[in-house]
């Protein structure tokens, strides 16, 4: 089970959507969750007027946090990130999470050329990516790896800038990825300018390199940008230099599935208190402990 902690500003017009039978003080945030097979979302409901006070917003979502401690990815609002300033340092993280990397990739129409941007690693062997990267291809790429036509990995742990270097290793995944299907594996320093060759709408590029630049010249036309780090100047350097470049981020992925995933939820909530008439319609019914001229207002209970 993978967990999500999603942060929103509650909405004061909305019914509660909450299944506590009791409702929170306006000035104090509210906690739920969502399970289905194979996440759990967990709803922080933040009071509107802490957006009044940006300068004690930091201190009351720490406290908040320590009341609720996160158990996986955290996912903020947009007015939340705003508040806070938070986008480069969200943007900082070595590596996303690879569960959602995963469902961010799967979920996007197939190319059969894969370009990778990994992130410079702490420590590594020059021409060797680190473990911890290699398992987060891993589990990123799962079946579609055996689809591929080629698999170039951008890193800075690779000295070659123009060309690039096979990966075969002895023992290595990627190794075991060549003799099972097939597919060639190379690393090289940066994307080679013939790269822009390829045939136009066959190529992939997924960034996992935080504050870098956008390999823009090299990439082929029609190419399906998947940005992990979610960095708002790499969506505008892209729409002012490569229109025809299709540009998507993880963040952006999240927002739509944690709106999807609430509003489910309070769909489920107003549905209970909902009662289907024979007719067809529907009456909303009224909550226990409210009993007095129940039966003389609604004679059909």
């Amino acid at each position: 089970m993978e967990y999500l902690d999603a942060y929103l500003i509650r909405d004061t017009t909305e019914k509660d959507v909450s299944p506590s039978r009791f409702r929170f003080p306006i000035c104090l945030p509210e906690r739920f969750s969502d399970r289905d097979g194979e996440a759990e979302i967990a709803f922080v409901m933040i009071p509107p007027r802490w957006l009044g006070r940006p300068e004690r917003l930091g201190k009351r979502l720490i406290r908040t946090k320590r009341r609720w401690p996160p158990r996986g990815q955290v996912w903020y609002e947009d007015r939340i990130r705003k508040a806070l300033d938070i986008g480069k340092t969200a943007a900082a993280a070595p590596l996303p999470a690879p569960f959602w990397s995963f469902r961010f990739y799967q979920e996007q129409p197939f190319r059969e050329n894969l370009v990778l941007l990994l992130p410079e690693p702490d420590a590594a062997q020059k021409g060797r990516l680190p473990s911890e990267q290699e398992r987060w291809m891993r589990e990123l790429l799962g079946e579609k790896i055996g689809r591929l036509n080629s698999l170039l990995l951008v890193s800075p742990v690779f000295s070659e800038t123009a060309g690039s270097v096979p990966l075969t290793e002895k023992g290595s995944w990627l190794e075991r990825v060549y003799q099972e299907t097939g597919l060639p594996a190379a690393g090289a320093g940066r994307l080679p300018s013939h790269y822009r060759n390829k045939r136009p709408d066959s190529a992939v590029c997924i960034d996992a390199c935080p504050c870098a630049g956008v390999p823009y010249r090299s990439l082929p036309e029609g190419t399906l940008y998947l940005d992990m780090t979610s960095e708002a100047e790499k969506e505008r350097l892209l729409y002012a230099k490569r229109r025809d470049i299709r540009y998507e981020s993880l963040r952006r992925y999240l927002d739509t599935y944690v709106r999807k995933r609430y509003n489910t939820n309070r769909c489920k909530k107003e549905e209970k208190d909902r009662r289907h008439l024979p007719s067809g319609a529907f009456k909303v019914m009224k909550r226990k402990g409210n009993e007095d001229g129940r039966e003389k207002k609604y004679p059909y209970l």
